[in-house]
């Protein structure tokens, strides 16, 4: 989703021409606009900034259950090479976890390449996604790795001030930067993950109580993570929102899942009443989280009873993969060594016969065999 807002095409009909060279993109207009959000706005002072330039205050937008919507802060940059540099003025906004959101510029003033030519609709959109990369090759780089020296004609050195015509973007860098504009992607990338960030981040983790990891759990996707996150990082809070971790592991959403089933440890498994409950979620469950839950009861050394005959019930029901089945077995094996009388349990022993008459001849001849192997019914 492109999140910038750019005013050139208006400025130029306004203008009656173009400060630009000839051939220059014409941009559309993003309809994303931050501050036509509805909210209350809260500022916060950045004191002690190591930057000078910028506006030291961070706006905070919330919504009516207190919420964020988004931080923003207003950055003056210079952005430098081969000793000449520019200023950028721009917004940047993070989203109410501290994720970058998107960036907002001045109606007069869009970002521009070496040749001064304003990015295009394609550049900004490569730029969010640049921006967004937390992991970005740029984190551990200098400002001298960004480019390397190229021969310029003496007629045409100095025509150019800023990004690879004196000096050419490194060809290793070329996939992870906007076309000739190498020290603006690196520049703001900094910015995006610098001291506002840092900032950001201590803010919200001073707000982190059960109340509003509630409002965070009843909030979008985003805010439903970092409610997971908070709790996967102050395990105080999981006896309190248990119910609904468990919940979000069926959820369709396959990072909340994901999340959520992360949070769940052999030592709550130890827990014998818990077991069946979280079996079943196995039914709604996406693909990759049932194998997921059936990998973590195989970590559990004390598997109850009813744990087992509700995995098998919901194999034979189609609820599980065939892939799955020898996985239930291992289970019910290493159960088998610790406790004799999972042997003796006959609503496991019917189950298991019941899956060894299968007409699927993988499934019998696999039930079978672990009957056999197993001795189950000598």
């Amino acid at each position: 989703m492109i999140r910038i807002k750019l005013f050139i095409l208006f400025c130029l009909v306004l203008l009656g021409g173009s400060k630009y060279p000839p051939g220059s993109p014409v941009l559309q207009v993003p309809e994303k606009d931050f501050f036509k959000m509805e909210g209350v706005t809260v500022t916060h002072l950045l004191e002690n900034s190591k930057d000078s330039l910028s506006d030291n205050k961070v706006i905070e937008l919330q919504d009516q259950n207190g919420l964020t919507v988004w931080f923003g802060r207003y950055f003056f940059k210079d952005i430098c090479t081969t000793g000449i540099c520019r200023m950028v003025r721009l917004w940047i906004f993070w989203d109410g976890t501290g994720h970058y959101l998107g960036i907002q510029l001045d109606e007069n003033d869009p970002l521009t390449k070496s040749d001064h030519t304003p990015f295009g609709l394609q550049d900004y959109t490569r730029l969010d996604e640049i921006m967004a990369d937390t992991v970005s090759i740029l984190k551990d780089l200098r400002y001298e790795d960004l480019t390397v020296e190229q021969k310029v004609d003496k007629e045409e050195k100095g025509i150019f001030e800023v990004d690879g015509y004196s000096s050419a973007t490194a060809p290793s860098l070329k996939e992870y930067v906007v076309d000739d504009a190498v020290f603006t992607c690196y520049t703001l990338w900094h910015t995006v993950y610098g001291e506002t960030k840092a900032y950001i981040d201590d803010l919200l983790k001073e707000r982190i109580n059960p109340g509003y990891i509630e409002h965070l759990m009843n909030g979008d996707s985003n805010q439903q993570l970092f409610a997971l996150e908070n709790i996967r990082q102050q395990n105080k809070y999981f006896p309190e929102f248990e119910s609904r971790i468990l919940d979000f592991i069926t959820s369709e959403n396959k990072d909340i899942a994901e999340k959520g089933i992360s949070l769940i440890t052999p030592e709550y498994l130890t827990d014998l009443k818990k077991q069946p409950r979280f079996v079943g979620l196995i039914k709604d469950a996406r693909p990759a989280v049932k194998y997921e839950i059936i990998y973590k009861m195989q970590l559990v050394d004390d598997v109850s009873p009813d744990a087992i005959i509700l995995l098998l019930d919901l194999f034979y029901a189609g609820d599980i993969s065939q892939g799955a089945l020898n996985h239930i077995f291992r289970i019910i094996e290493k159960q088998m060594a610790t406790d004799k009388s999972i042997r003796e349990n006959k609503s496991i022993q019917k189950r298991l016969e019941k899956l060894a008459s299968q007409p699927d001849p993988y499934i019998s001849r696999l039930t079978r065999n672990f009957i056999e192997n197993t001795s189950w019914l000598d």
